[in-house]
């Protein structure tokens, strides 16, 4: 989940809490291939077969190994071993080598063989390509279809993840590094994309061209031809409006007008300025009622003020945050009996000790809680069994320079795949978040807006998601003056197996429009939710 501009942002600035998560993830991804690795190894054809029927390509490689050994090949095992060597799957390409390309094998096939070769070299196999170059002497032209092909494939597969209305792409054809087999002749491709908001996503190997025959320049040629006439049949299909293919730093293709694409952020990483120590306080006190005055007990209006002693209810104060710790006997009452509702220990359910109630509990939970916590308001009580966790917080420069805030010390942006997963479609330009991807800060500024619409403009933004997330559950809005006008929502939506806690902010900076938002795991916005009002209280506007 770490990219290159994450990996090169921990090199250079040093980045040690970053760079144990990156370890600790690589090991679990590591420790997971050995356990895929086993669980094939030992698995019984049956077992891979339905696997394989699934889409398992991997599998699909270890089902035909043992059918082969077994000597019970059928044509409907040749179709699946085709369909994943045809996916550019790795292992399967080594089976495929094997029984297309063995001269007695009654399913001898030069063209698959060639083919998985080819998807055997992309993975640096120094065997494959050796097997291509000698083959390449007597059949280059099958062998030049076969790399027009994957080169096609290659780059249908990196567009595809790609939700995002892009406004244009480069393609990079530059010499590949030498742990390449045969790095003299071999050249690098990659694609990067521009888009409509202006950001350039981090560049992606995803092809390695290597110039087969004496002719080398002749090859060069052949090869930026079909990433320009690929390329070309891609943007036409995304609908991409301009385009260039640069080949040892010079531009030999034009699609479009590249000149006239927006301009790319030229900085996105975070910069951290200073260490910062929030000053967070634990109320013992027990919990209270989100419309319950935490002066007089009185009831507070809609604006969060009492009237009865003028207090106005505030979850900050003089730079301090305020986390009150709630009770589950407090929490969570049976709707049937209102006696007090115990969880089980999973969270999942809760029961009633006095009625026998069970009620599920869904992201909001009973019908507004879980883990004992107080979902009368958005704002939650701490859980009676958690301690504050170890966050350790900086001031960053962010966004190019246009905005320092407050945010956790192992912040980074947010990897080209990650954002794919999480932000499908219509993803803001800036997105910043903890290695774990589970606390995350977005921000857009683009298009116009005056500070003094500021307000008017989140009122209507306001009244937008309330129509877009009917069931979401909203707080009262802030509206924040100083340093400037801030605008700020809270508000928790429904996912696939939790709710989503999202504070959201705009603002205007230099006359341009901003749009910024936190979010957090629902279940876990008792600490955040404070931190993130408390960031975009304190956020600095260069």
């Amino acid at each position: 989940m770490f990219g290159n501009k994450q990996i090169k942002d921990m090199i250079e600035n040093d980045r040690e809490d970053v760079a144990e998560e990156f370890a600790r993830q690589l090991r679990d991804e590591v420790q997971a291939a050995d356990a895929r690795l086993d669980f094939y190894m030992n698995a019984s054809a049956e077992q891979l077969l339905t696997l394989t029927e699934n889409g398992d390509d991997a599998a699909c490689a270890h089902y035909i190994n043992k059918r082969l050994n077994d000597n019970v090949l059928d044509a409907n095992d040749i179709k699946y071993l085709e369909r994943a060597v045809y996916n550019h799957c790795y292992e399967a390409a080594i089976v495929g080598a094997f029984l297309f390309g063995y001269k007695k094998s009654i399913y001898k096939d030069e063209e698959k063989e060639y083919f998985s070769y080819a998807v055997m070299e992309q993975k640096n196999s120094k065997s494959a390509h050796n097997s291509l170059n000698k083959a390449y002497k007597r059949n280059s032209e099958l062998i030049d279809d076969i790399d027009r092909k994957v080169l096609s494939d290659l780059l249908d597969l990196a567009v595809a993840p790609v939700k995002e209305r892009l406004f244009s792409f480069t393609a990079e054809l530059k010499p590949a590094g030498k742990g390449f087999c045969d790095y003299k002749s071999a050249y690098e491709v990659l694609l990067h994309f521009t888009e409509l908001n202006g950001r350039e996503t981090d560049p992606e190997s995803v092809y390695i061209a290597y110039l087969r025959g004496k002719n080398a320049a002749a090859a060069l040629k052949a090869v930026e031809n079909n990433v320009a006439e690929l390329m070309t049949e891609i943007a036409q299909k995304q609908g991409i409006q301009n385009g260039e293919v640069i080949s040892n730093g010079s531009r030999v293709y034009r699609y479009g007008n590249a000149q006239n694409k927006p301009v790319a952020s030229k900085d996105d990483s975070v910069k951290i300025i200073s260490d910062v120590s929030l000053d967070i306080d634990v109320d013992e006190s027990g919990r209270l009622k989100g419309n319950v005055c935490d002066l007089c007990g009185g009831a507070l209006n809609a604006d969060g003020i009492c009237p009865s002693c003028g207090n106005a209810q505030t979850h900050e104060s003089n730079g301090k945050i305020i986390i009150r710790r709630g009770r589950d006997t407090e929490a969570l009452i049976c709707t049937q009996c209102g006696s007090p509702v115990k969880l089980d220990a999973d969270g999942k359910t809760a029961y009633c000790t006095a009625c026998g109630t069970t009620f599920a509990v869904k992201g909001n939970a009973l019908s507004d809680g879980v883990y004992g916590l107080n979902y009368e308001s958005i704002r939650a009580d701490m859980p009676e069994d958690e301690t504050l966790p170890d966050v350790k917080f900086v001031r960053a420069s962010i966004a190019d320079g246009a905005i320092t805030a407050v945010m956790p010390k192992n912040f980074i942006v947010m990897s080209d795949e990650v954002r794919r997963i999480k932000y499908p479609t219509n993803a803001p330009k800036f997105i910043y978040t903890t290695p774990d991807s589970k606390v995350n800060l977005t921000l857009n500024i683009i298009g116009r807006l005056e500070e003094k619409d500021v307000f008017a403009f989140g009122q209507q933004m306001l009244g937008i998601l309330k129509n877009s997330f009917v069931g979401a559950r909203f707080d009262e809005a802030i509206k924040i003056t100083d340093p400037q006008n801030i605008f700020f929502i809270n508000f928790i939506t429904a996912a696939i197996d939790q709710g989503i806690y999202n504070a959201m902010f705009f603002f205007s900076h230099n006359g341009q429009q901003g749009i910024g938002s936190w979010n957090c795991l629902s279940k876990d916005r008792w600490f955040w939710a404070p931190v993130f009002e408390h960031a975009v209280r304190t956020m600095q506007f260069n």
